[in-house]
C-alpha cells in the first residue's frame, strides 16, 4: 500500500500529460523524471502492515499510590511483559504531577531502573496520555494500559478522547486502590492581606479529617506561640481565632496540626502572610570600626533600626525583621549557628541581607566555608590574585619534649621543621623571616631578617632538637618586639603547639600587637593543645586558627596559612565605581573594596575599574543577598558618608527586595488544577481601576527555579497570571510595572489533594474504557492480545526517488548528446589515422631519396621506377588534401 504525507503537489502531474502532447515521446524521460520530483515532493511512501502491538505502560507515581500498590503494579508489568511476541514493542512512562519517560517504545525492555517523578503532589493524567501521543508515531496503533486510581486533579483525560480515536489508541486499565487510611492536614488559612499596627485581625484555618478525631493545633506569629487542641474532628473543620500584630512589616502566620493517627506529614504545616503597616524593621549587626552616619541615613529614610553587638543574641529573633544588616563582621564573631539561621532566614522566610564590607568582612573576615559564603553573589576567590608588599613573618615553634614524639613512623619535630622550610621556599629575598624555638625557655633559632640567605635559614632549621616544657607567652612577646623594628607593613606571628602552655597575659599582649598591625594565627596540634587558648589568641590577633589531629596535615596548614598571608584579599586606591545600573548615578569615589570576583548568574551592579564587584545582588531560596564590598566607612568610604543620596541609594535597593505591598494593589494566590493562579487587582489612590496595564510577574521556589511571565487582564483592574507548583513549600510571586516592582508576596502551597483518602476512581475508568474500547484488566496475559487496528510501518522512499530521477537526468543530458559524441570521437580517430599515414609516406620518401643518391648512375629502368613512386607519393597527397576540404 502506498500513501503520500503532502497529497497537495499531485496536481502537478497534468504538467507530464502536457509536456508528452507537446513534445511527443522524446520527452518521456522528462516526464519520468517530473514524475519522480512530484511524488518525493507529495511525501510519497510505501506501507506495510503487521499483527504487532504496540503496548505503553502508563505508572501512576503520584502521592496518593502506596508503596506496596506500586510494587503490585511493577509486578503486573514483569507478568504482563512475559505474554510478548519478540516483536511486539512495549515503553514505560511514570507520571503524577509531571511525566517521565522511562523507557521509550522499543522490543527489548529493562525494568530494573524504575526512576519516578519529580511531583508526586498532582495526578495528570492528560500530561501522560498525551507524553504517549508523542511518542508513539502518527498511524502507529498502540495500547495503553494505565495503572492508576484515576483521582486526576490535574488535567483532564476527557480533552483527548476525539484525539485517542483519531490516533487509533485503545486504553486498557489496571486499577490501584488506596486503602482507607487515618489522615489530617491544613487546607487554607484565611486572614486579611493588610492591617495597621496594633489592629486585631481575624483568622481562619480549615482543617481536612478522614477519620482523625483528635488533634493539637499550634500557632506561630511575631515569636509566640499558641496551642489549641481539638476535639470530635469531623471531615470538614474551621477554627477561628484573633491576632494582634506588634510589628511592622510582612509577617507570617504559621499553623501546624499534630495527630499521633496521622498518616501523612507534609501537608501539617500552612503558612499564610499578613502586610502590618508601618515603618520597615532593620536588624543591624555592628562590626568592628562602626560609624553611625550610615544606619541614621536609613533611619532618615523611614527605617526602624535595632542595633546588635557580640554576641548578637538578637538574631534569635532574626524573623522580626524585614532585613538584616551585617557592617564588617568577621566570621569569628559570629557562631556557625547563628550563621545558619541567617542563611534560613533569607532563602526559607524570604529575607533580605546586606553584606557591607571592610577589613574584617568577606574574605577578609574569613567567610570560607561558612553558611554566609552560600548566600553570597559573589565568589571569595577573586579571579586576580595579588601579591602583598614584602612580609615579615616569624614562625614561634614548640620544641618541647612532646614534639620529640613519633606520629606514622616520623617524629613530630621533623615534620615542623619541613613545614617551615616551605614558609622559606614561598618567600623572597626581600621579605623578613625569622624563627624562635621553644620550650620551657625559647631561643631566635633564625634571627628575624631578610631572606637574603635561604640556604642558611635552612640549615639552621634543622639544628632544631626537642625536649623541656611549654611556655609560649615569652616567644610570643619577642617575637612581636622584633617585628615592632621591622619597616614593612605586613607583619605576622604564626605560632605552632602541640601541648599546654604556662600561664601569660595574654589578652594584653596580643591586643597590644593588634594595634600595632600584627597579626597572631595559631596551629594546634593534636588532644593535648590548648584550644580555647588558641582560639582567643588567634581572635585576638585578627589572625586565623587551624586545629588538625594529625601532625602530618601541618605542612598542608602552614603552607595555606602562608599563601593567605602572602596574598592580598584587599585593593587599596581611589577610583570611582562604574554602575551597571539602569538609572545612572553620579556616585562618588571610593578608596579600597575587598577583592571578589562575580558569581553566576547574579547581576554585579558597581565595579572597580578592573571589573571586581564592588555591589552585587542575588536571589537565594525565597530572599535576597545584597553584597557591598568596600566600607561604608572612613578609610575606604569617606565621600559616601557625606554624599546626600547614601541613604535613599541603599534604602530604595532594600525595599525593592523586601516582601512588600502598595495600598493599590490586592493580589491573592491560589491552586487550581495543578497550577499556581494569582489574582491581582489594581486601582490608583481614589480607587479607580488602572486597565491595560503592563504587568509582568515572577515565581521563586525555595530550590531557586524560576518562572516569570506577562499577567493577562481579565476584566475591569483584574489580571491573572499562572505558574507551576512543582512541590510543597514556599513560593515568592514579584509583579512589576515597567521594570518597577509593585508587589513582592511570599505564598505557601502546603495541602496537596493527592493527601485525601479517596478511592479507585470507577466512574471515569467506565467513561476511559467506553469511549476507546478497552478493558479492565485483572489477567496479565490480556495486555498483548490483539488489537483491532494493523500496525502500519511506513518506509519512506524519498532518497530512492530523488537519486532515480538524478541518474535519469544524467542519462537523457547523454542521449540528447549522443550524435555529438560520436562527431568528437571519429574526429579524434581521422587526426590520429592522418597522423599515421603521414608518418607512412615520409619514411616511403626517405628511403627512396637514400635510394637515389646511392646510385651513382640510375638505369633508365631505375628511372621509371622512382617517378612512378613519386607520382604515387603526390596522388596521395591530393587525395588528403581534398578530404579536409569535405571536413570544412
Amino acid at each position: 500500500m502506498i500513501s503520500f504525507e503532502n497529497p497537495i503537489f499531485l496536481i502537478l502531474i497534468p504538467i507530464i500529460y502536457i509536456i508528452i502532447k507537446r513534445y511527443g515521446k522524446g520527452s518521456l524521460l522528462r516526464s519520468l523524471e517530473i514524475l519522480l520530483i512530484i511524488f518525493a515532493l507529495s511525501g510519497f511512501h510505501i506501507v506495510s502492515f503487521s499483527d504487532r502491538i504496540n503496548v505503553f505502560f502508563l505508572l501512576d507515581q503520584s502521592a496518593s499510590i502506596p508503596s506496596w500498590e506500586r510494587e503490585k503494579a511493577i509486578s503486573f508489568i514483569k507478568e504482563s511483559i512475559k505474554y510478548k511476541k519478540s516483536y511486539d514493542r512495549v515503553g514505560i512512562v511514570s507520571f503524577g504531577g509531571d511525566t517521565n519517560v522511562e523507557h521509550d517504545l522499543s522490543e527489548n525492555i529493562d525494568l530494573s531502573s524504575i526512576t519516578g517523578i519529580k511531583n508526586p503532589y498532582f495526578t495528570n493524567i492528560e500530561e501522560a496520555v498525551n507524553t504517549v501521543l508523542g511518542l508513539k508515531g502518527k498511524d502507529t496503533p498502540a495500547r495503553i494500559v494505565l495503572l492508576s486510581d484515576l483521582q486526576e486533579n490535574a488535567g483532564k483525560i476527557e480533552n483527548l478522547f476525539g484525539k485517542l480515536k483519531e490516533e487509533k489508541v485503545q486504553i486498557d486499565i489496571f486499577p490501584l486502590n488506596t486503602s482507607f487510611y487515618k489522615e489530617i492536614g491544613i487546607e487554607k488559612i484565611q486572614n486579611p492581606e493588610m492591617v495597621h499596627l496594633g489592629q486585631v485581625f481575624p483568622v481562619i484555618i480549615r482543617i481536612k479529617s478522614y477519620g482523625v478525631k483528635n488533634a493539637k493545633l499550634r500557632i506561630r506569629f511575631e515569636g509566640n506561640l499558641y496551642t489549641y487542641e481539638l476535639k470530635d474532628l469531623k471531615e470538614d473543620n474551621i477554627f477561628s481565632f484573633s491576632l494582634t500584630s506588634q510589628k511592622t512589616g510582612l509577617k507570617e502566620i504559621e499553623a501546624e496540626i499534630l495527630s499521633l493517627d496521622d498518616t501523612y506529614k507534609e501537608n501539617n504545616l500552612y503558612s499564610s502572610y499578613v502586610y502590618v503597616q508601618g515603618k520597615p524593621k532593620i536588624l543591624y549587626l555592628v562590626g568592628r570600626g562602626f560609624s553611625p552616619i550610615f544606619p541614621q541615613a536609613l533611619i532618615n529614610q523611614g527605617w526602624e533600626i535595632d542595633f546588635d553587638y557580640p554576641k548578637y543574641e538578637k538574631i534569635s529573633i532574626i524573623d522580626n525583621y524585614q532585613a538584616v544588616i551585617i557592617d564588617n563582621v568577621p566570621a569569628s564573631d559570629i557562631s556557625l549557628d547563628k550563621m545558619d539561621l541567617i542563611k534560613r532566614y533569607v532563602t526559607e522566610k524570604g529575607g533580605t541581607l546586606l553584606i557591607l564590607g571592610g577589613d574584617k568582612s568577606f574574605s577578609a573576615g574569613n567567610y570560607h566555608g561558612t553558611p554566609l559564603e552560600d548566600i553570597l553573589p559573589v565568589t571569595l576567590k577573586p579571579e586576580q590574585i595579588l601579591k602583598k608588599s614584602n612580609v615579615a613573618i616569624v614562625i614561634v615553634l614548640d620544641a618541647s619534649g612532646s614534639m620529640g614524639s613519633y606520629s606514622g613512623g616520623e617524629a613530630k619535630i621533623e615534620l615542623a621543621k619541613e613545614s617551615s622550610q616551605l614558609v622559606i621556599d614561598l618567600l623572597e629575598e626581600k621579605d623578613y623571616f625569622g624563627l624562635i624555638a621553644f620550650d620551657h625557655s625559647y631561643q631566635w633559632i633564625v634571627p628575624l631578617g631578610p631572606l637574603s640567605d635561604k640556604e642558611k635559614a635552612s640549615s639552621l632549621i634543622y639544628k632544631i632538637s626537642p625536649g623541656g616544657g611549654t611556655a609560649l607567652y615569652p616567644p610570643l612577646k619577642s617575637a612581636g618586639e622584633a617585628l615592632l623594628r621591622v619597616p614593612l607593613k605586613s607583619k605576622h606571628i604564626i605560632a605552632i603547639t602541640d601541648g599546654q602552655t604556662e600561664g601569660g597575659d595574654f589578652y594584653n599582649l596580643i591586643r597590644e600587637l593588634a594595634k600595632n598591625k600584627i597579626t597572631v594565627s595559631t596551629i594546634g596540634i593534636g588532644e593535648d593543645a590548648n584550644i580555647p587558648l588558641l582560639k582567643d589568641i588567634a581572635t585576638w590577633g585578627n589572625g586565623r586558627f587551624y586545629h588538625t589531629w594529625n601532625i602530618r596535615n601541618l605542612p598542608q596548614l602552614l603552607l595555606s596559612e602562608t599563601k593567605a598571608l602572602l596574598r592580598s584579599n584587599i585593593v587599596e586606591k581611589r577610583f570611582v565605581p562604574q554602575a551597571n545600573l539602569e538609572e545612572k548615578e553620579e556616585l562618588p569615589p571610593l578608596e579600597g573594596y575587598v577583592l571578589t570576583s562575580s558569581r553566576y548568574p547574579y547581576p554585579v551592579l558597581l565595579s572597580s575599574p578592573e571589573g571586581d564587584p564592588i555591589l552585587a545582588k542575588g536571589q537565594f531560596g525565597l530572599g535576597q543577598v545584597i553584597a557591598f564590598t568596600s566600607a561604608l566607612k572612613s578609610y575606604w568610604g569617606r565621600e559616601w558618608l557625606s554624599w546626600n543620596k547614601l541613604g535613599s541609594f541603599f534604602s530604595q535597593m532594600l525595599r525593592e527586595s523586601i516582601p512588600h505591598q502598595i495600598s493599590e494593589v490586592q493580589i491573592s494566590i491560589r491552586e487550581e488544577g495543578g497550577k499556581g493562579i494569582i489574582n491581582l487587582i489594581y486601582t490608583d489612590k481614589k480607587g479607580n481601576y488602572i486597565n491595560f496595564a503592563d504587568l509582568k510577574y515572577k515565581v521563586m521556589d525555595m530550590e531557586g527555579r524560576e518562572f516569570s511571565g506577562n499577567m493577562i487582564q481579565k476584566s475591569a483592574g483584574n489580571y491573572e497570571g499562572t505558574f507551576p507548583i512543582n512541590g510543597l513549600g514556599k513560593y515568592q510571586i514579584t509583579v512589576y510595572e515597567k521594570e518597577k516592582i509593585i508587589t513582592k508576596v511570599p505564598w505557601m502551597f502546603g495541602n496537596s489533594p493527592e493527601f485525601s483518602s479517596k478511592k479507585f476512581n470507577n466512574n471515569l475508568a467506565q467513561k476511559i474504557l467506553s469511549f476507546t474500547s478497552g478493558k479492565l484488566l485483572s489477567n496479565p496475559s490480556d495486555v498483548f492480545r490483539r488489537i483491532s487496528y494493523k500496525d502500519a510501518e511506513r518506509k519512506n522512499i524519498l532518497p530512492i526517488l530523488l537519486i532515480t530521477s538524478l541518474i535519469l537526468f544524467l542519462l537523457e543530458l547523454f542521449l540528447r548528446r549522443l550524435k555529438e559524441i560520436k562527431e568528437i570521437i571519429l574526429n579524434l580517430f581521422g587526426k590520429v589515422k592522418i597522423t599515421e599515414d603521414q608518418e607512412w609516406y615520409k619514411e616511403v620518401e626517405r628511403k627512396i631519396l637514400e635510394e637515389f643518391k646511392g646510385s651513382p648512375s640510375p638505369s633508365m629502368l631505375e628511372t621509371v621506377s622512382l617517378e612512378m613512386r613519386a607520382r604515387m607519393f603526390i596522388a596521395h597527397l591530393k587525395e588528403e588534401e581534398r578530404k579536409k576540404k569535405e571536413k570544412k
